[in-house]
């Protein structure tokens, strides 16, 4: 029975040169992702056992060395990259700073007047394959019996992707029915340029937070 170590539950947003993790990381990453796609809740232990146990018969077998020495080995060495991947799995590549901009520009003054405050930005993780930014603004709790609201954008960087606007976990798309706007309900669900992405929310925005 082995414990794989892992770091503490942080965002490292350095600034990345390169939006690829190192080349020699690509396939960890990717055995890692594919246990995490099949078993989410266990993922990283399995992931490194069965590779320990792969990389220590193929010590057995390949170069004669004796289980007992391969299976301490090959489960240290999934240890130590177990550690490195999720590392490096952690680095974010900046935010879409246009999108940024404008959107503190022209949605701030309207949520504001809502009880919404801005607190924060991440771009995707370096290592995966979606490239969607995520925004946050939230209504605060006074302690007092008023809870925390959270406005969550979640938008693809690349023309004609997803973008999933929720206030209070409900899309804002399904919002928008009474208001008899399918057009806007379908446009704030896609992305096509960052000006008329945050026209389109902030537009939404006003018909929906003016209930």
């Amino acid at each position: 029975m082995f414990i794989v170590p892992a770091l503490p539950p942080r965002r490292d947003n350095r600034l990345v040169t390169t939006e690829r993790p190192p080349l020699m990381l690509r396939p960890i990453h990717s055995w890692f992702f594919f246990w995490e796609d099949i078993i989410p809740s266990l993922y990283r232990v399995v992931a490194v056992g069965v590779a320990a146990a792969i990389t220590a018969a193929g010590l057995v077998f390949a170069a004669r060395v004796g289980w007992f020495i391969a299976v301490p080995v090959a489960t240290a060495l999934w240890i130590g990259l177990a550690v490195i991947q999720e590392h490096d799995e952690r680095v974010t590549l900046d935010v879409d700073s246009a999108f940024l901009a404008l959107l503190r520009e022209q949605a701030d003054p309207v949520l504001a007047a809502a009880g919404f405050v801005y607190r924060d930005a991440s771009g995707p993780q370096r290592a995966r394959m979606a490239r969607s930014d995520t925004f946050l603004y939230e209504v605060p709790g006074d302690g007092h019996g008023r809870e925390c609201i959270d406005l969550w954008i979640d938008r693809d960087r690349s023309p004609g992707g997803r973008m999933d606007v929720r206030v209070d976990s409900r899309p804002l798309p399904r919002l928008l029915d009474p208001h008899n706007e399918p057009q806007l309900a379908e446009r704030v669900g896609r992305t096509e340029d960052a000006a008329g992405d945050v026209a389109a929310i902030v537009t939404a925005l006003k018909l929906v937070l003016r209930d």
